[in-house]
């Protein structure tokens, strides 16, 4: 989840209008996770169908098709492969999963499922298999997919910079360190309830944080670093208020070094040169189509068991959206 920068921002309730006719880039794996944590069944483990998981797709169908209803066209960037600086994090999450499987696999051999169900979202696995089919289900709705070179928040922080789209929705704070100008949070959450409360969108805009804090993009990016990321643990003792106060006062992180007496990063440009100038394929991202019916009703009724209701509303959506297709039976929203 890169740096927490919660603090530092100013998020504003999100009104939907405002993106209306826009592209939006979306973080696919951070939203998958969601998807997949939230929409369990009794042992706490992803909703399945004949032993497949299902929840990302069911996730990703309504979140897409209510995106698309309004007025909003998703662009979903898969995340590409890790700089090595960031195998430390991934290895530390590997062996809390692990950690949490052992459990939750000790909580059913004890028919615990209270425990079960609240172990079960810590153990999800988004997987090879999952992907592609997430891939298959965007294709099958008309909807633009890319795969970054790198970091998909990264790679969306890029085209948003260069107007490619007018956002980007993540949960990842790293995404301003990236110098995404506006960031969306629970964008594919809105309108839920969670722990009782009802959850509202929120932007971020990035210039406004560097105004009401005074600083430049180059010193967020070495306060984050100070506070911890995906590419360095940070400075013990040093959290998102102190570092503020630090990099106002003295201005780099080198000068904090100095002050405060701790060792600088050895890979600092590099770290600095991943937020700076992430990289992005060139080519320019694709246009979107029309969601073809009868390949949506193949891939998730046929072989995923969606039910008629659920995907009844979703081919609602994608007419009202003018984005709805039949390959056998034209409609005035193909004329």
């Amino acid at each position: 989840m890169g740096c927490n920068l919660r603090d530092l921002a100013t998020a504003h309730p999100l009104d939907l209008g405002e993106f209306s006719g826009q592209r939006v880039a979306v973080d696919v794996f951070l939203n998958a996770y969601q998807f997949i944590t939230s929409l369990t069944g009794a042992d706490g483990k992803p909703l399945s169908y004949e032993g497949r998981p299902v929840a990302h797709l069911m996730g990703f169908l309504d979140r897409a098709t209510w995106m698309l209803e309004n007025g909003i066209e998703p662009v979903f960037i898969f995340d590409g492969r890790p700089h090595e600086l960031k195998m430390e994090t991934l290895a530390g999450r590997r062996i809390r999963k692990d950690n949490a499987n052992a459990k939750w696999e000790a909580a059913i051999e004890a028919e615990d499922m209270a425990l079960a169900k609240k172990l079960g979202p810590q153990t999800a696995e988004y997987t090879r298999e999952m992907v592609a089919q997430t891939k298959r289900l965007f294709d099958c709705l008309g909807l633009v997919w890319i795969e970054a070179p790198m970091e998909a928040e990264g790679a969306g922080a890029v085209r948003c910079a260069n107007g490619e789209v007018a956002a980007v929705a993540s949960q990842d704070w790293d995404t301003l360190l990236y110098g995404s100008p506006v960031m969306i949070r629970n964008l594919t959450s809105h309108g839920r309830r969670k722990f009782g409360r009802m959850v509202v969108a929120e932007k971020i805009v990035l210039a406004e944080l560097l105004e009401n804090h005074n600083i430049t993009r180059e010193q967020l990016v070495d306060l984050a670093i100070m506070i911890g990321t995906d590419f360095h643990p940070g400075i013990r003792g040093i959290g998102p208020k102190t570092g503020l106060k630090l990099i106002r006062e003295h201005g780099t992180m080198e000068a904090v070094a100095e002050v405060k007496d701790f060792e600088m990063p050895e890979d600092i440009e590099t770290i600095r040169g991943l937020f700076h100038n992430h990289p992005i394929h060139p080519e320019p991202l694709p246009e979107s189509t029309k969601a073809v019916e009868e390949r949506l009703r193949e891939f998730l009724q046929g072989e995923f068991g969606f039910s008629e209701r659920r995907l009844e509303r979703a081919l609602k959506r994608l007419a009202n959206a003018n984005h709805l297709k039949s390959d056998s039976q034209p409609t005035l929203f193909d004329l």
